[in-house]
């Protein structure tokens, strides 16, 4: 009798845990399956990433469930990092960011790959917002900073990673720093060699524009020259386009400082833009090297970069326009050192073109068959190779100015009296709606470039302040001058 009854009653619980294995695997069936987030050392961590979303929000450390769906439940820098480089569609998406550091990746090498659209990246957030709210922001207050600093020393160096390497995309990012980007030869390849902001793709499909932005102390100690220099911005092909943008303190061994274009299909476009404190310790370009590519520029300012091969270099084509560059002191290349071939556009009107070195040319035009024209009223102290306009000012003096807060480097109005005229607003619009590489991947360049920024922004100068559109002061800086 004992033995029945124990036997019924295993039956019975049998039965019943059959059923409630039934109903657990059907409610488990209604459930998507969770993304995992990127962390080597956390595998077991799950992250259910929603899709589709018009806003994701991301704070250092992640919030509640971290679906990225508001601030309380905001994805960490792992679920960042996946939002990126996974396979969710952020065409239409902003991403909000607050204030913090989220580092791209767990390890030292190269940075987060992205080969989509990304509608936009936002930082500047209040890590005390709520819900959707997006409302509380200042980038200057609410610093958000994307970084590479992996060993968490505070400076780019071995141990730490790149950035962000765009190989396919439209992509705009707003108010953010990055910093502390680092890639050595041995992570360095042909088609991935960026510490800071790497493009390489199509000149239609790939393309990234920051805005409000700041790149500084990223590094990169790549020795092969194919694959070295442009430490905050390489661009071996695609677009990149910065508006208000700071370079500040970034090094590499040779070939640009911080920006390189390393190919024909390399196009770069500047507005309101300051390069600063960069440098590299072998040759060409202390800011910018242009080995080939397209460059436009409009109220930059380059100024206080270190090395030797000029301010500005290189065998692409440049469009130059209300911008002040200054070579250093210890540099004989000068201002700007430039190698256009025939078949190129070089063009350059109302910019500042000087050097604190008092034998070094503020415009040299080397090699034979180049081709390079100034459309006047630029002033420079010393030129070789090429034949000024007569439009244009030498003034072969040091000329006075101070680099101020907002930095621009403002020159001495008492200077001014030698200047043989001024442009206007409309005749820079023109020159730079002309400017044409044959080989740009972008038809008419110019014109894309003048709507790019909009006719106005060639009426103020790199603060904002409108100049007189009949008489404009050569330079990023402009005193606005009376008739």
């Amino acid at each position: 009798m004992r033995n029945s009854l124990f036997i019924i009653s295993k039956l019975c619980m049998l039965a019943f845990i059959i059923l409630l294995a039934q109903g657990c695997q059907e409610d488990y069936e209604m459930i998507d399956p969770p993304m995992m987030t990127d962390y080597d050392d956390d595998l077991d961590e799950e992250v259910i990433m929603q899709e589709g979303l018009e806003s994701y929000f991301v704070t250092q450390f992640g919030e509640g469930d971290m679906d990225g769906s508001s601030w309380e439940q905001a994805l960490d820098v792992a679920g960042f990092r996946k939002l990126l480089s996974g396979s969710v569609d952020l065409s239409k998406s902003t991403i909000y960011m607050s204030q913090g550091k989220y580092v791209m990746s767990e390890e030292s090498g190269l940075g987060v790959i992205i080969r989509k659209n990304v509608k936009a990246i936002k930082g500047g957030y209040s890590q005390f917002s709520e819900g959707t709210d997006v409302s509380v922001r200042d980038i200057d207050a609410y610093v958000t900073v994307i970084s590479g600093d992996v060993n968490g020393n505070k400076q780019a160096d071995a141990g730490d990673c790149g950035l962000l390497l765009v190989k396919k995309g439209i992509i705009a990012i707003e108010g953010v720093t990055c910093q502390y980007g680092y890639v050595s030869e041995a992570d360095a390849s042909t088609t991935e060699c960026g510490s800071g902001i790497y493009v390489s793709g199509s000149a239609g499909d790939t393309s990234v524009e920051l805005t409000d932005c700041v790149i500084r102390d990223c590094k990169s100690t790549v020795t092969t020259s194919l694959k070295q220099g442009g430490a905050a911005v390489f661009i071996l092909s695609g677009q990149v386009r910065l508006n208000n943008v700071k370079l500040l303190d970034n090094t590499s061994v040779g070939r640009g400082g911080a920006v390189r274009c390393n190919s024909k299909t390399a196009v770069a476009l500047m507005n309101n833009s300051l390069l600063k404190g960069n440098s590299h310790s072998g040759s060409w370009g202390n800011g910018i090297q242009m080995s080939e590519g397209h460059i436009c520029m409009n109220n930059t300012t380059i100024i206080e970069n270190e090395g030797t091969g000029a301010a500005l270099n290189g065998a692409g084509s440049f469009l130059l326009v209300n911008s002040t560059i200054v070579g250093n002191g210890s540099d004989s290349h000068g201002a700007v050192r430039c190698e256009t071939g025939i078949g190129g556009d070089t063009k350059f009107i109302n910019n500042l073109l000087i050097t604190e070195n008092p034998s070094a040319p503020s415009f040299n035009l080397n090699g034979s068959n180049k081709e390079a024209s100034s459309k006047g009223y630029n002033v420079y102290q010393r030129v070789t190779g090429i034949t000024m306009s007569t439009l244009d000012t030498a003034y072969p003096n040091p000329v006075n100015g101070t680099l101020n807060e907002e930095g621009v480097y403002v020159w001495d109005i008492n200077q001014l009296g030698t200047v043989k005229g001024y442009a206007t607003k409309q005749a820079v619009i023109e020159v730079a709606k002309s400017f044409n590489p044959v080989a740009s991947p972008i038809v008419n360049l110019g014109e894309a470039f003048v709507e790019w920024v909009g006719e106005d922004a060639f009426g103020v100068d790199q603060r904002g302040v409108t100049r007189n559109a009949d008489k404009m002061q050569a330079g990023a800086y402009d005193a606005v001058l009376t008739n």
